[in-house]
């Protein structure tokens, strides 16, 4: 099988201050299909965003392998990397991350400058994105403007703008109406209908419900995953 996401045995291990470690992440070892919902789920301080992070190549473990579209990146550099994720990768952080003064389709379409494409480009794919996810009217509003459930659709066509084969979410109903959540989760069926594979942690029922496999972290070890 062809996989989106492959760890083996994967540890990353924190730093704090003089000789003292944290161990976020113990021996972690998992597959992800392609074209799949995969779940993360456990309580807090679990390693739950440590190891999203690392399969969405923002960090690198300590130890282990990791496998990228059937390819190791264990080895890899920050800016090798970086390229993968401009390329293949959108990522929805649990705070959202939005640019605070900048209108919606400047944060929608901010990716897209590294990329080279031009201010007239990225202005149209923006706003044909926010006007598919219910934000058409609100393309000059600032995230301070906006509600929680519209910054966190605003992060999402954010995260979408480069049509990404990847979509990384942290808790993505977390902190949002119950009408916005269960959008969300329509919309993550949707991208999954089209190709694409998505890897979330949450603690939504709905989710997890919904998801084609859920792994439990417990303090930084993999579970038995139902």
């Amino acid at each position: 099988m062809n996989y989106a996401i492959r760890c083996e045995e994967v540890t990353k291990v924190y730093s704090i201050g003089k000789g003292y470690q944290i161990t976020a992440l113990s021996e972690v070892t998992l597959s992800i299909p392609r074209a799949s919902i995969v779940l993360i789920k456990g309580p807090s301080g679990s390693g739950k965003t440590t190891l999203l992070s690392i399969m969405a190549t923002i960090e690198k473990p300590t130890k282990g392998r990791v496998f990228f579209l059937d390819k190791e990146i264990s080895g890899f550099s920050e800016s090798a990397l970086a390229r993968l994720r401009r390329q293949y990768v959108g990522i929805v952080f649990q705070d959202f991350n939005l640019i605070p003064r900048l209108p919606a389709w400047e944060n929608v379409s901010y990716p897209l400058i590294p990329l080279g494409v031009r201010t007239s480009e990225r202005k149209e794919r923006a706003l044909q994105l926010l006007e598919k996810l219910g934000l058409g009217s609100r393309v000059l509003h600032t995230p301070e403007q906006l509600s929680g459930g519209e910054r966190q659709r605003l992060s999402i066509a954010r995260a979408l703008i480069n049509n990404p084969v990847l979509l990384f979410l942290d808790e993505p109903t977390s902190n949002i109406d119950h009408a916005t959540a269960e959008y969300i989760i329509d919309l993550l069926m949707k991208l999954r209908e089209q190709g694409k594979t998505i890897i979330l942690s949450s603690h939504d029922g709905e989710l997890i419900a919904k998801a084609d496999r859920v792994f439990k972290l417990s303090s930084g070890r993999l579970e038995d995953d139902t």
